[in-house]
């Protein structure tokens, strides 16, 4: 629970500042750090998703979330429901991948 909790903070922190690249540096950083159990891949993925959903829930609170997710949404002809499925999916793909990639690099790179 409490590694959810700090994935999410660390990639909502991360992703305000840099953008979605924030996802990508902490699954790296934490993939590497976890590399003796495989990266967590999946717990990263989990905590990238929540990361994202604590940034969505403070634009709905600011009032814009809802007239972009309808906007863009029927733009796509999608919806609104399936563009937010779609936009939590995004981190969690960066952040199971990036923590797969650091975990498997650094039990190469120390086999050698």
């Amino acid at each position: 629970m409490i590694f959810h909790l700090l994935v999410a903070l660390g990639v909502a922190g991360l992703t305000w500042l840099v953008g979605w690249w924030g996802v990508a540096i902490v699954a790296l950083i934490v993939g590497f750090a976890y590399r003796s159990e495989g990266g967590r891949p999946w717990r990263v993925a989990l905590g990238a998703s929540e990361g994202w959903a604590i940034l969505l829930l403070i634009d709905t609170f600011g009032g814009r979330f809802g007239r972009v997710a309808t906007t863009v949404a029927g733009s796509m002809s999608l919806p609104a429901a399936a563009l937010l499925i779609v936009t939590l999916l995004f981190p969690a793909l960066i952040g199971w991948s990036a923590a797969t990639v650091a975990a498997a690099l650094s039990q190469t790179a120390e086999r050698q």
